[in-house]
């Protein structure tokens, strides 16, 4: 299933390059210039290109028409030539760091790393006390992966001008890279001080407080970010992974419908309400969702595999069947196919296909516990108690408080006459039950000294199908439905209960 928290924190770079403030010529005598500027105004890049390289031609030493070519060039798109433009003002003034820090963020937006350190550096070589080179060299020092060198520009920026906003949250970005997220929230913090509706510190603060495990601060965070803007939609999506988180269904459903509404193509939030329908048994609407994210991601094996689930859960078998199987065909290694097949298999009765698919999962990853667990069950189903019983001991090796283990192997203990174990297995249930939070079906065990404890209400231990059935009733009740279709793992618990309460009630007699 897909991570339903992919919350990703990005440096989103938006590089303005600018005309050269000195727009007109010095003597005002230079009317292919100023005509460029004015084509420029009004958004003709085409013509200001035009008729500021006739203005070089006249006076191959005009440094202002090279610099703004340079910059027109980079707008049309045209990188090699913008280079060469700007090379020509470097060539006649090298002192001038505006063309280094231009030249630079043109290279970083093409993606040319490397070139734009190079260029940066080399503007730090002349003027070392220029913060914007700093913070934009630190820009693409983390986007290179280079985070200590990054947090030093970042710092270099700060030490130079210490309410630069944008500095203070790109720290804070390398920071949460590195996972050192007191520090990057921090800076979030601090970001906001300087700027209180930056709405990306707001965002990236609330996914920090959300890894920390502070929804409410987190969901705090997210809902600033919205009042600052209400359209921000990274932010609804956010918010609803913590609502989420907290339990707090309804809420998380309507701020993800509320993503949608501002971008319908944000598929993540589609999906995860897909996943939340489901885990509400709200089957309809589950598969409708995935199959809305299947309409613009036809192959996608997480969404094929959620829907599997969803038609599974609400009783469409053969439609699960039908995406485990196109899942399969796409990626035969994918376990969590395997694994819903295969209980698919074992709800039918056909126990020796369930082994075959269970099995395969394990091949394939040795320590996925839970296709290890259901191979236990569809032995135990099939009647080869021995090995369903070492199967479970497998699993309670890994993981003791693992699902119902230590009552399967109680039950099946009990099944095999082997009394002694199944009180032990009883009490080790007993005693994860009290080490987490799980939820077993079991019964206290009574004990000689524990008079009080001597009676079992039924009524009270068992589920409400068996209320008002006698105790052979209730036992044949659970074989019936043990042999049957229904729910496998209803059934399981089904028998233990009867079984812990058989169990007591020969306790007492003795």
């Amino acid at each position: 299933m897909k991570i339903k928290y992919a919350i990703q924190i990005l440096a989103i770079f938006v590089f303005f390059v600018l005309p050269k403030n000195t727009l007109f010529g010095l003597d005002g005598r230079s009317y292919h210039y100023d005509l460029g500027v004015s084509h420029y105004d009004k958004g003709d890049i085409d013509g200001a290109i035009s008729a500021w390289e006739r203005a070089v031609v006249v006076n191959p030493e005009f440094v202002e028409a090279y610099y703004n070519l340079g910059n027109a060039y980079e707008e049309k798109g045209s990188l090699d030539k913008a280079m060469s433009a700007w090379k020509k003002v470097i060539a006649i003034t090298p002192s001038d760091i505006d063309v280094y820090f231009n030249m630079g963020v043109a290279y970083t937006r093409k993606g040319l790393y490397a070139e734009a350190i190079d260029v940066f550096r080399n503007g730090l070589d002349i003027d070392p006390d220029d913060p914007g080179i700093h913070y934009f060299l630190g820009i693409v020092l983390r986007s290179t992966g280079e985070l200590d060198s990054a947090i030093q520009e970042f710092k270099n920026t700060l030490a130079l001008s210490p309410d630069h906003a944008g500095a203070r949250y790109s720290l804070g970005n390398v920071y949460f890279d590195k996972n050192m997220l007191d520090d990057a929230l921090v800076s979030y913090r601090e970001t906001v001080n300087i700027n209180a509706n930056h709405i990306d510190a707001y965002n990236n603060m609330g996914s920090v407080l959300y890894e920390k495990g502070m929804l409410d601060d987190a969901i705090a965070a997210w809902k600033r970010a919205i009042e600052i803007n209400p359209d921000f939609v990274d932010a609804y999506y956010n918010l609803g992974n913590a609502y989420d988180e907290k339990g707090m269904f309804r809420e998380s459903v309507s701020v993800w419908r509320k993503a949608l509404e501002i971008n319908p193509d944000m598929l993540d939030a589609r999906y995860n309400l897909g996943v939340v329908y489901t885990e509400n048994m709200m089957h309809r609407e589950a598969i409708n969702e995935f199959k809305q994210v299947l309409t613009s991601r036809p192959g996608d094996i997480e969404t094929l595999v959620s829907l599997g689930l969803a038609y599974k859960s609400g009783g469409l078998i053969n439609s699960a069947i039908d995406k485990f199987k196109k899942v399969l065909g796409v990626q035969p290694d994918n376990v969590s196919a395997l694994n819903n097949l295969g209980l698919i298999r074992l709800q039918k009765g056909q126990y020796d296909n369930a082994i075959s698919l269970f099995r395969k999962s394990r091949q394939i990853k040795p320590d996925y516990l839970e296709g290890l667990y259901n191979l236990g069950l569809a032995y135990y189903f099939k009647g080869d108690l021995d090995v369903a019983i070492s199967t479970w001991e497998k699993v309670a090796s890994v993981d003791p408080g693992y699902k119902n283990v230590h009552n399967d192997l109680s039950v099946s203990y009990k099944k095999r006459g082997s009394f002694n174990d199944s009180i032990a297995e009883h009490e080790r249930a007993l005693e994860e039950l009290g080490n987490c939070d799980r939820s077993f079906s079991v019964v206290l065990p009574a004990r000689a000294k524990e008079k009080d404890m001597l009676v079992v209400n039924r009524r009270k231990l068992l589920p409400a199908v068996t209320i008002g059935l006698t105790k052979e009733e209730a036992e044949k009740l659970a074989k019936v439905l043990g042999e049957s279709n229904v729910e496998i793992s209803f059934c399981l618990n089904l028998l233990a209960d009867i079984d812990f309460v058989v169990l007591e009630e020969k306790i007492a007699k003795n």
